[in-house]
């Protein structure tokens, strides 16, 4: 396999503007995959790239700023043409439906030899009977990529019963995270909770994801009353950015709780606001396979999340942790409290979490399996 034993030229190409789990799953490929077997570029929004800057600095990645975002872009789609011509990638892999929309065709068009999309779970916005809603564009999008990556079995499952693409072009290759970041009992909470003066015998609920209407933090500020009813001095940390920012904060003024909520905005250290959480709260109306479930259960922390998608394969209810339905805040609340109330069932959660965490979602194996698609789709051409 003569291109497999040289290195591989790899364009990961994301059209999102915020960093958040997808874009830590495409660094976590650019940091880890062997870099004597790979090339690597990255194709994003310049505001994706200025968030990504301090861990893009030391890779060997070629950046290339673009914000093609749709087809009615022809300047930007005459941009990523270029960046395709400069680079000359043997692989180009995309993102998110929006970035494979704009992306596979233009590489198909190139002659790109491998173009791979990760689906990272059902999109919210494509509803009803309109050609989105009913994944036309998606199946005529699929015939220019070779192989789509599910991020989980309940992904995959999607891709097939109602987009419609064939089992045989998707595989399944659950997220990982570098578990060895991810180390409990280190104590690296209790700085984060002092910088922002949280007691320390403050209960503290947290989410980690950016703050957009997908994560679902509306629904868990409507039932902080009731928490906060039995545990006032609880704290609500929330670590990310987004759109929803203003609104939040509106939102957690307008019920009274604005000394309660803690807007941190994004960090890099999320193993220590981990460690600084009791409770980590994922309210998501949707998701591939959270990276946070994977990061909290590896920090031994119990989870109330919502039973949407691709949660249920990392928290497992009454196991090591607590599943509700989406945008229920009653639901949210009773799970919240049960586990403030029996802090021993809480615990038992958590180091369940651990162990399930540390069997099934180590970082290597995404990344080994990762390679091995892209080799063997190489050698087929």
């Amino acid at each position: 396999m003569s291109k497999s034993m040289t290195q591989l030229r790899l364009l990961f190409f994301l059209n999102s503007g915020v960093r958040g789990g997808i874009e830590e799953h495409v660094l976590s490929l650019l940091q880890h995959l062997p870099r004597d077997h790979f090339r690597f570029a990255l194709a994003c929004p310049p505001e994706l790239i200025e968030a990504m800057t301090g861990d893009l600095t030391d890779l060997p990645v070629t950046v290339f700023p673009v914000r093609a975002t749709g087809w009615t872009q022809w300047r930007e789609m005459l941009h990523l043409q270029h960046i395709v011509q400069q680079f000359q990638p043997h692989i180009v892999h995309c993102h998110l439906f929006r970035a494979t929309l704009v992306g596979a065709p233009i590489a198909w068009a190139m002659r790109v030899p491998v173009i791979v999309e990760t689906y990272h779970g059902r999109e919210a916005w494509r509803q009803g009977q309109s050609l989105k809603g009913q994944f036309v564009i998606d199946r005529l999008v699929a015939g220019c990529v070779n192989h789509i990556i599910a991020v989980s079995e309940a992904a995959a499952r999607f891709l097939i019963e109602h987009k419609r693409i064939p089992a045989h072009k998707i595989t399944v290759i659950p997220n990982g995270r570098d578990l060895r970041a991810f180390q409990p009992g280190r104590r690296a909470g209790s700085a984060i909770r002092k910088r922002f003066q949280i007691p320390a015998s403050a209960p503290v609920l947290g989410v980690v994801g950016r703050l957009e209407p997908q994560k679902g933090h509306q629904y868990l500020l409507q039932a902080l009353p009731q928490i906060c009813a039995s545990f006032p001095d609880a704290r609500l940390l929330l670590v990310g950015e987004g759109s929803l920012h203003s609104a939040l904060q509106n939102q957690a003024k307008d019920l009274g709780l604005h000394d309660n909520v803690i807007f941190a905005q994004f960090q890099s250290d999320i193993p220590a606001f981990l460690d600084a959480m009791d409770i980590v709260v994922l309210p998501s109306l949707h998701e591939g396979l959270s990276l946070t479930a994977i990061e909290a259960s590896a920090m031994a922390k119990p989870i109330v999340a919502t039973d949407v998608d691709g949660t249920p394969e990392v928290v497992r209810d009454g196991t090591t942790g607590v599943l509700v339905p989406p945008a229920a805040p009653d639901d949210l609340a009773h799970a919240v409290l049960t586990l403030l109330q029996h802090p021993d069932l809480a615990f038992r959660y958590g180091a369940a979490a651990h162990a399930w965490a540390r069997q099934h979602f180590d970082l290597q194996r995404q990344i080994d399996e990762t390679e091995r698609l892209y080799l063997e789709l190489i050698a087929m051409q």
